[in-house]
């Protein structure tokens, strides 16, 4: 026995079927993009704790999933805002497709000894041309994170390791025009914050910048060549990167130290833009790169 009674009604079950198939993974796409915008707005909520000021606000009022811009080792080396700005791309088109801007900025340091004293003059840089200011500044809970003597120098960090704070940076410039960007500085050890604040909650980083890593202020004993590995993990796009990527003890530590970091890297990458490194960091050519 046929299980149709005739051709016509059998092409008609093709086409429920199709449809179905079809309204099934229209709503796996939207759940997915629920799952990662929920998962983005915990990792903000878990740094934001208990408070209820600017940045619990900020949270809630954020219309969708923001993109993420990871600066380890950042100093105080605020650039990044400049280079990553949206009409930045604009006037420095890059050579392929140049994947959307972030929303908000992520910096991580364990040593800033002196950041009290660079808070408390809130203009970060100025020339002819730009001024970087803070607008805004939110204490957060501490972080509770350890610090490892194979990765940093300095193993007693300084004043304000383990602390963060959320930040409303104001750029200023004649060719940008004015701005305000948020930035979330958490002053811990880069490999101890991937591994417990960032693989845990399995969050996207649009971006990551790895430029002068572990050879600013604190002084490390990792090039983070490391952060290759986990590029695909936090489903980053674009990795900005000065090239140094030698293996060092630290980085062979962090492999054995989280177990969330894969053995090897299954990313390749594709230079879109270059910046000569006496504009950005003097530690070598900065190249933008695709994520694939």
């Amino acid at each position: 026995m046929y299980k149709y009674k005739s051709f016509f009604e059998y092409k008609k079950s093709l086409v429920l079927k199709n449809a179905l198939k079809k309204d099934i993974f229209i709503v796996y796409i939207i759940m997915e993009s629920t799952n990662r915008e929920n998962t983005v707005k915990k990792f903000l909520l878990d740094l934001n704790g208990p408070n209820n000021g600017y940045f619990r606000k900020f949270i809630d009022n954020f219309n969708g999933e923001p993109r993420i811009a990871w600066y380890p080792s950042a100093g105080t080396d605020f650039k990044s805002l400049i280079y990553l700005h949206p009409k930045y791309s604009e006037i420095n088109p890059a050579l392929g497709v140049d994947p959307a801007p972030p929303e908000m900025f992520l910096f991580t340091d364990y040593y800033l000894s002196y950041f009290l004293e660079f808070i408390n003059k809130p203009l970060i840089f100025s020339d002819s041309r730009t001024s970087i200011s803070i607008e805004h500044i939110e204490w957060l809970p501490n972080l509770n994170l350890p610090l490892h003597r194979e990765v940093i120098v300095f193993s007693e960090g300084s004043a304000f390791t383990d602390k963060a704070v959320f930040l409303m940076i104001k750029i200023k410039s004649n060719i940008f025009g004015e701005s305000t960007i948020p930035v979330i500085y958490a002053f811990a050890e880069n490999e101890a914050f991937y591994c417990k604040k960032l693989a845990p909650t399995k969050v996207a980083i649009s971006h990551i910048i790895h430029v002068r890593y572990g050879s600013g202020f604190g002084g490390g004993r990792a090039s983070g060549v490391w952060l290759l590995h986990v590029l695909k993990k936090l489903n980053c796009e674009v990795f900005i990167t000065d090239n140094h990527h030698q293996w060092q003890r630290g980085d062979l530590f962090t492999l054995n130290y989280c177990s969330e970091i894969p053995p090897r890297s299954d990313a390749s990458l594709m230079p879109i833009r270059l910046i000569p490194g006496y504009r950005w960091s003097n530690h070598g050519n900065v190249t933008w790169n695709i994520v694939r």
